[in-house]
This record gives C-alpha cells, sequence and structure tokens, in this order.
C-alpha cells in the first residue's frame, strides 16, 4: 500500500473542516479520504503558523521600543554634557554650587 498524494486544495479543505467547521479529526478523515495523523500534523501545523502570524506585530513593538531606548539613552547623555558646559551664574539660579 502506497501514499496517496494529496493536493493543496484537499489540504486545506481538510484543515478547514477541523478548524472551521469544528469537525472531529476522525470524521474529517472519512469526508476528505486522508489519514488521521496527517490530518493531525496538518492542523497542529496551521495553528503554529497562525500563532506566529499574531505575535509579529509584537516583534515589531520590541524593535520599536529597543530603538526608544536608544535615543533615551543618547538623549540622557547629552543632557549630562550640557549640564557640565552650564555657566557657573546658572548654577548659583538653579542651586548647583559646588
Amino acid at each position: 500500500m502506497g501514499y496517496r498524494v494529496v493536493t493543496p486544495e484537499e489540504k486545506a479543505e481538510a484543515i478547514r473542516l477541523v478548524v472551521d467547521m469544528q469537525y472531529s479529526v476522525p470524521k474529517a478523515c472519512e469526508a476528505t479520504g486522508v489519514g488521521p495523523t496527517a490530518l493531525r500534523r496538518w492542523v497542529i501545523r496551521w495553528r503554529r503558523d497562525q500563532e506566529g502570524v499574531a505575535q509579529l506585530p509584537r516583534l515589531q513593538d520590541q524593535e520599536l521600543i529597543e530603538s526608544l531606548q536608544a535615543k533615551l539613552a543618547l538623549l540622557e547623555t547629552e543632557n549630562q554634557v550640557l549640564k557640565k558646559q552650564l555657566p557657573s551664574h546658572l548654577k548659583v539660579l538653579f542651586g548647583r554650587t559646588k
């Protein structure tokens, strides 16, 4: 007994029966003629792919956070430099005396 070649359309239909139509895996196998192990594997892979799609914005958010942290560090450094260059008469006004 050999393997049956399943077209992408048949595979998508079998996954849709389980995910969207709430068929059990055995009932979807009866309806489509695919094996239960293969169908379970396809459904698991499909669900993992869907979770990955949902997590993509989080990666973009993380990149944004990192870039903003880098900009903040630069601004804090520039602020420290400017404080050191503050003229002495302004230091008295702001209460910074040595």
